[in-house]
């Protein structure tokens, strides 16, 4: 072997020993792995024939689960998800709660809030959800809160599922054309 083949061994035994002894980076993380929390379809008896449109106002639309601070900072939960953008959970559980099908009675849902409020001297933090219902007869206002059991995750997360829940109901309500819920 001459000499510029055994200085280039050499450079690569070299990088080899480099690499494998402590120059590749270490990929465990102390942070938490993300969690995705999942919002179920609503059991209706007799649910209503009805097409749903959802629409999210701009900046909810995102996969991330909101917190709004008490200086009025849209914020989130570290490492918390929905499975999907929130339109698109919140158009499934409303098309799987109702009996979504074409030609049935349109009703349009524009999502405004749908995050929890933080206050850090309760504790627990109070959700929100309001939305506007439309149909071509109503046009009516959906608002509820709900205090969760505690500041922990699930907590929150129930306290959506229990406010989506009743927004469900809501445009089940405004679809058969009875009144404003």
């Amino acid at each position: 072997m001459n000499g510029s083949k055994r200085t280039l061994v050499r450079v690569a035994a070299l990088l080899l020993i480099a690499l494998l002894g402590g120059c590749v980076p270490d990929f465990r993380s102390t942070h938490p792995p993300p969690r995705v929390y999942w919002l179920s379809p609503v059991s209706i008896s007799d649910p209503p024939p009805v097409t749903v449109t959802l629409a999210v106002v701009p900046g909810l639309d995102t996969d991330r689960i909101w917190v709004l601070e008490p200086d009025q900072r849209l914020n989130y939960y570290a490492g918390a998800f929905w499975p999907d953008r929130l339109q698109v959970v919140l158009q499934s559980v409303l098309d799987r709660s109702l009996d979504s099908r074409s030609g049935a009675p349109h009703v349009d849902v524009l999502l405004e809030r749908f995050f929890a409020v933080g206050d850090p001297a309760s504790g627990a933090p109070v959700v929100e959800i309001a939305a506007r219902i439309e149909t071509p007869e109503l046009h009516c206002r959906f608002e509820s809160s709900s205090q969760a059991g505690s500041d922990r995750l699930r907590d929150i997360v129930a306290a959506h599922q229990t406010l989506l829940d009743e927004l469900v109901r809501a445009v089940g309500v405004a679809s058969r054309g009875d009144a404003c819920p």
